[in-house]
């Protein structure tokens, strides 16, 4: 008989809320640096393009020119024909990058320049970005990657601990404040911030909350590893119901977790004599796997959406139903409250200084 996957999952309890008040304060943060921003870039996982994307930041920086980045180029596979079909219709850029990739790197700081040129008159003070996200999507990696290629330095003379001015890490919350404009390029004069990974108020359904579990939006202690270890293997059968993605441990595909748990125990050497084995210590150490592409081949989806590819219509659908759920919370008051109904602090635009001006004169001078 031959193996058919499984079309639904459990609904369990999980909490749909891991919002916290750093984020609260980032966001109003946000608002209030917009006047000074000329480009947002918004990180998202492409294991994850749909959970990973926060209608929070259109809200409180809406009217900006968005770049968005879809990062883990490495360890996804996404249709890039989809991530076109979803972007054609709305007034975003996107690029499909590893953001540990000098190469990718590179492109983005292209890209970045290229807005810079595309003023009638350059920011004469440079052009400002910000690069946001959910938590730990690669944002902080991705300031000292530019920073690193943007600036070449010689690394005889710089330590490689001053080359990284943002902090990193494995697990989400590194990051906790907005930082000071830094400098990724000198010709021309480029700039970001670094900001902290904000959640949501609530994801809209506990999937959603295993799929931001999977690529580490959330405290691996957050949800039951055994729940999101089987979540993960019933992702991986709708793509795969070979059970070619879990092959290294078992040669038949399964809907068991236990079962494919009991196969990674017995190949790390971890089983005892009566078939026992931890088995939170074995979820975890096999979600991990897949969250830092440690195993074979470590690419998949992780994204309902993005598995079953719904057209642009169904995504623009998603995100207009996102953008009315989110509206209702209490975080979206505090957002209006402190911020103005548009949420962009009353100013959509960068304020001129009297620096500016002057820089504004000078460069008309110089071109007559």
């Amino acid at each position: 008989m031959s193996f058919v996957p499984r079309t639904m999952f459990p609904k369990y309890n999980i909490s749909l809320s891991n919002f916290k008040g750093h984020h609260q304060k980032a966001l109003t943060k946000f608002g209030h640096l917009a006047p000074m921003i000329d480009l947002v870039v918004e990180v998202r996982d492409g294991r994850a393009p749909l959970a990973t994307s926060n209608v929070l930041f259109d809200r409180v920086l809406s009217g900006k020119k968005k770049l968005v980045l879809y990062s883990k180029k490495d360890l996804s596979i996404i249709n890039t024909k989809l991530l076109d079909k979803w972007h054609s219709s709305s007034n975003e850029d996107y690029m499909y990058v590893n953001c540990n990739n000098n190469t990718d790197v590179k492109k983005i700081i292209n890209k970045i320049k290229q807005e810079y040129h595309d003023y009638d008159l350059p920011p004469p003070l440079g052009l400002r970005a910000m690069i946001i996200g959910m938590p730990n999507v690669g944002k902080s990696t991705l300031v000292n990657k530019l920073r690193e290629v943007g600036n070449p330095v010689n690394k005889n003379a710089i330590s490689q601990k001053q080359t990284k001015v943002a902090k990193v890490g494995g697990q989400p919350g590194v990051t906790r404040n907005t930082s000071e404009v830094i400098r990724i390029c000198k010709n021309p004069d480029l700039f970001v911030y670094d900001t902290p990974g904000v959640f949501l108020p609530t994801v809209k359904d506990p999937e959603t909350m295993l799929t931001l579990g999977l690529v580490g939006c959330v405290h691996e202690s957050f949800i039951d590893p055994i729940i999101l270890a089987d979540y993960l293997l019933y992702l991986l059968n709708l793509q795969d119901p070979r059970g070619v993605l879990y092959a290294d441990f078992m040669d038949h595909p399964t809907n068991d977790i236990y079962e494919l748990l009991h196969y990674i125990a017995k190949a790390r050497g971890v089983l005892q004599s009566d078939g026992a084995y931890d088995e939170v210590g074995i979820a975890n150490f096999w979600v991990n796997m897949w969250k830092q592409g440690r195993n074979f081949d470590g690419r998949a989806l992780f994204d309902i959406a993005a598995i079953k590819e719904v057209n642009n219509n169904e995504y623009m659908t998603l995100r207009k139903q996102e953008m009315e759920r989110v509206s209702s919370t209490k975080v979206h008051e505090k957002i209006v409250e402190k911020l103005g109904q548009d949420g962009t602090a009353k100013s959509k635009h960068r304020k001129r200084s009297a620096k500016d001006r002057e820089y504004d004169i000078r460069n008309r001078l110089f071109k007559l």
